[in-house]
């Protein structure tokens, strides 16, 4: 309240003035606003600790899969071979890169008493944990099945995996018995399989039709033989090199696969894998590879 009084000239004095006035403060520093501010400091405390509560359970879940992954990782790492075979007339060396935690690429060996060795190479569909689980079939049926010609195994593994019907998971095979002097081999839907001939440094591309395993019940396979002299260069591989893309999309190419392994066949098993990975390397440059990369090379050196 503002009282005021005036004084003129003559010395009279008014009467007394009264003005009354109020000062409002800005909206945000009103009572209603003071609310709002309490309001919105108690939802933020409460959505907070739900963010805490989903970070802490998505942290739980993750670490539940990638403990699974690792398992699973784990499991597979556990189903090929410890070691290669030794036979005194080969040189063998393998490799294998999966693409994600859990690949579906497998290679495998089996020794038999006679001295044949038996070399598998195969690619599941997909990659995962199914594809994982497609792997430990295909090993399981192996062993179970026996001793038998490569056609003959992939007729009885193709039915053992179309009994298991894991939907439309199929598993890609190829089968090599290399005894002395000579290859038997079968393929179910796999790349070609090379021949290197050490007499006349040509490779051949051997390639066999067929439908993946668990595809049809009594899909039947062709078996192919050939001779193996000193010199020679056995290669199965999944379609993860040839078909591995660059950054414009072109794929590395089996023509460019059979003319490195062309140039490379005088090599030892491991410096022809070497060759054929830092190729593939370059021609990646630098990106992931969205297959995975499986090789089983095996030289006849005696």
């Amino acid at each position: 309240t503002f009282r005021v009084r005036a004084m003129d000239a003559s010395g009279q004095i008014s009467e007394e003035g009264i003005l009354e006035f109020k000062i409002s403060p800005p909206w945000y520093r009103t009572l209603w606003a003071y609310g709002f501010y309490l309001l919105s400091l108690v939802l933020a405390f409460i959505q907070f600790g739900k963010f805490q509560v989903k970070k802490s359970f998505l942290k739980a879940e993750n670490e539940r899969k990638n403990s699974e992954l690792k398992a699973a990782s784990d499991l597979q790492q556990s189903l090929l071979p410890k070691e290669n075979p030794k036979r005194p007339d080969l040189d063998i060396a393998t490799f294998i890169r999966s693409s994600t935690e859990v690949g579906g690429d497998y290679y495998d060996f089996d020794l038999q008493e006679n001295g044949t060795l038996v070399s598998f190479c195969g690619d599941a569909t997909g990659h995962g944990v199914s594809s994982g689980m497609m792997v430990s079939i295909t090993k399981a049926g192996l062993k179970g099945i026996g001793k038998d010609s490569p056609n003959i195994i992939l007729q009885k593994l193709n039915k053992v995996v179309k009994e298991v019907d894991l939907s439309t998971l199929r598993m890609s095979l190829n089968i090599v018995e290399i005894s002395d002097k000579e290859l038997n081999m079968s393929s179910a839907a796999m790349p070609p399989i090379y021949l290197y001939k050490a007499s006349s440094s040509t490779v051949e591309e051997l390639m066999q039709s067929g439908l993946p395993l668990g595809g049809l019940k009594d899909e039947t396979f062709d078996q192919l033989t050939r001779s193996f002299e000193s010199g020679d260069v056995l290669i199965q591989l999944s379609d993860g090199l040839p078909e591995a893309p660059n950054a414009k999309g072109e794929l590395y190419d089996y023509d460019q696969l059979k003319s490195l392994i062309q140039a490379s066949g005088h090599l030892g098993a491991q410096k022809i894998i070497d060759v054929l990975i830092e190729s593939v390397d370059q021609w990646l440059e630098g990106n992931r590879n969205p297959d995975d990369i499986t090789l089983v090379v095996t030289k006849k050196i005696a």
